[in-house]
């Protein structure tokens, strides 16, 4: 007796096992995994499941510049080696996801990746952010973290 198509794509699916604890880091412009088990994150890529401890400052990608008074959403992703990186989405105007007539999309994680979380970016009416360059933490930017469960979430963010 075989396996059917949805077991096979599971066996070899990229996923989360549990929360990474995803936050901002102790130094500037990095995040950290600090995991709620005290003991880091599981996750699989293609079937294969890894552990990641729980971890300070680790850099972010650097991107593009997101303009003033935006929203966006960086996705957080991991490979077998345990290095994690980030995926800048597209930033939406805050008035636009306000008036419902745009929501925020998580970009695809890349392969042999498995998405961990991510966190959204809001900036005022007179910051920009840019990713590896500006502090998480500074005035005129609002960060908001995300963590995922399996191979993260299907749905847009409408705030």
């Amino acid at each position: 007796m075989g396996f059917g198509a949805d077991v096979k794509a599971m066996a070899g699916m990229s996923a989360c096992f549990a929360s990474a604890g995803l936050a901002e880091g102790a130094a500037a412009n990095t995040i950290k995994i600090a995991a709620p088990n005290g003991a880091g994150v599981d996750f699989c890529i293609d079937g294969i499941a890894y552990h990641k401890a729980d971890t300070d400052n680790i850099a972010v990608t650097a991107h593009a510049q997101q303009a003033v008074a935006t929203k966006c959403l960086y996705l957080v992703q991991i490979d077998s080696n345990g290095d994690v990186t980030t995926k800048k989405g597209t930033e939406v105007l805050t008035a636009d996801l306000t008036a419902g007539t745009k929501v925020l999309q998580w970009p695809d994680v890349d392969d042999d990746n498995a998405a961990i979380g991510g966190y959204k970016v809001e900036t005022n009416a007179s910051t920009t952010f840019t990713n590896g360059t500006t502090d998480l933490g500074a005035g005129g930017i609002t960060d908001t973290y995300y963590n995922f469960m399996g191979s993260g979430p299907l749905a847009p963010l409408t705030s």
